[in-house]
């Protein structure tokens, strides 16, 4: 099964009878023309899954969907999937995204952001990636950073190391992020050597994780810091 069907099975066993009528006009309507169309759909859908949305839903992580839903409600995961279905040549499908994510509203950026995966032309969505990334707003560097699997696929060494960075100083659930091993690297591990003497040097909490991403290249002074550290053994080892 198509990843989008499996998405849309999930979305529609969650809704009324008459929330489910609605999705399938709103289906009809962006097919024949998402641009006329798309963006009164997008913003009243609050309104429109009112009985619905505020239910979470998870999904069987499988590498062929290019999303993972973990406790999304259902107002993220139907606008997630209407994005999907989005068709259009590069430049006005660029274009009118962009639209989007400019004039939307915190919850809506977040659906955009949690999108960014299954946008098409994927690689222009980089710099998006990145302005998200930067920005202050919690739902939106979480939605990029937890569960996405953008970042990890896209994003240059620098870039995915800032990003890494970032989300420990601003406190996101770190094994969340997809592709952490796969894409760790030694210039990373000596940035957050870096921090980690910051931390010590203020004597304030060093993040367990942080180890687990530079325990192959400590410094001496950074395996002192460790051993003074109440750290598991235990969880070295497993990563």
């Amino acid at each position: 099964m198509e990843w989008k069907e499996q998405v849309r099975n999930t979305l529609f066993e969650l809704l009324t009878t008459e929330e489910k009528s609605y999705l399938e006009e709103c289906e009809r309507t962006i097919a024949d023309n998402y641009t006329t169309s798309f963006v009164k759909i997008f913003s009243s859908l609050s309104r429109k899954l009112n009985t619905s949305k505020d239910k979470t839903v998870s999904m069987v992580q499988e590498d062929s969907n290019p999303l993972i839903v973990e406790n999304w409600t259902v107002l993220r995961l139907a606008r997630v999937y209407l994005l999907s279905l989005i068709e259009d040549q590069q430049e006005p499908y660029f274009t009118f995204i962009e639209k989007l994510f400019n004039y939307a509203d915190m919850q809506e950026q977040e659906a955009l952001y949690s999108a960014l995966n299954i946008f098409q032309f994927p690689r222009i969505w980089i710099d998006r990636c990145q302005e998200g990334i930067r920005n202050n707003i919690g739902l939106v560097q979480g939605a990029i950073m937890e569960q996405n699997k953008f970042p990890a696929t896209y994003l240059n060494e620098e870039a995915w190391n800032q990003m890494i960075l970032k989300s420990f100083f601003t406190g996101k659930d770190i094994k969340k992020i997809y592709g952490l091993y796969d894409r760790n690297n030694i210039h990373l591990a000596n940035s957050i050597v870096d921090y980690i003497y910051e931390r010590d040097s203020a004597n304030r909490e060093i993040h367990p994780m942080l180890w687990v991403l530079a325990k192959d290249h400590l410094p001496p002074r950074a395996k002192e810091i460790l051993k003074q550290q109440n750290v598991s053994p235990e969880l070295l080892e497993k990563n």
